[in-house]
């Protein structure tokens, strides 16, 4: 709720998590045929360029909306869907028989750290998810450390000043991260701006790389390590240098 406040000053801001009491509800809700209309899912992958061996990283994964398209784009390579909420997490197991992409691989994190290991993906993809995210700070230098060289973080999420159908499931203005404050976060972190796409009505589209791929600069100063995952299909790898591990609670859309 201090987002727009937080853009005032200049400075990194923490917002509110997101819960969900009816999981189901949520499902169907993530899962609503309308959503594509604005979500536009086909038009964002394919502007993604994604190889067909790249292994990519779905935060907040939810039902897998964007998730089975991501895997469904690179068939040879590993997609993780990661999410904070077991239920969700199930929900994916569940369906990926179905939806034919049994390279996806589920990631149980928390709000503090994507637990995913350092140098294992090609693309961090996030979406409807950063302002939820209670230290971005934190959580976005392990992104930085999970992406191999030349890796990209793609981030939508919802414009300050989109006016946008309570069906879509949109924050209150004053609860989302205006696309402003979120460049200046994620340069604070080392990641510069590659691309910035607005073919969607209510979300900002940025693609970012490492600034360290793009110059000699130094990559951000290393965070304490992650402890241990336990979750049975944890990688087998040292997770990326972040924050301990805390209570998980419930999921981002």
């Amino acid at each position: 709720m201090v987002a727009l406040a937080a853009c005032e000053r200049g400075g990194s801001t923490k917002t509110p998590q997101q819960h969900y009491e009816n999981k189901e509800a949520a499902l169907a809700h993530f899962e609503e045929p309308e959503r594509d209309a604005w979500a536009m899912p086909g038009r964002v992958v394919d502007t993604l360029n994604i190889g067909r061996s790249m292994d990519v990283a779905d935060i907040g994964a939810g039902s897998g909306y964007f998730t089975r398209r991501l895997a469904h784009a690179a068939p040879a390579g590993t997609t993780y869907a990661v999410d904070v909420d077991a239920d969700f997490k199930g929900h994916i197991e569940g369906k990926r028989d179905e939806w034919g992409t049994p390279n996806i691989v589920t990631r149980l994190a928390v709000y503090e750290h994507p637990l995913l290991p350092k140098d294992s993906v090609d693309l961090v993809f996030i979406s409807n998810t950063y302002s939820f995210l209670q230290d971005r700070a934190t959580y976005f230098a392990a992104v930085y450390k999970a992406l191999r060289p030349g890796g990209r973080l793609a981030v939508i999420d919802w414009r300050a000043d989109a006016d946008c159908p309570r069906s879509t499931g949109c924050p209150k203005p004053n609860q989302r991260v205006p696309q402003s404050l979120a460049l200046r976060e994620l340069a604070g972190v080392g990641f510069v701006v590659l691309e910035e796409h607005e073919f969607l009505p209510y979300q900002y589209f940025l693609i970012l790389g490492r600034r360290s791929d793009q110059s000699s600069e130094p990559e951000p100063a290393p965070l304490p390590d992650a402890a241990p995952v336990d979750d049975a299909d944890a990688p087998a790898e040292t997770p990326a240098d972040g924050p301990e591990q805390g209570e998980q609670p419930e999921s981002t859309p």
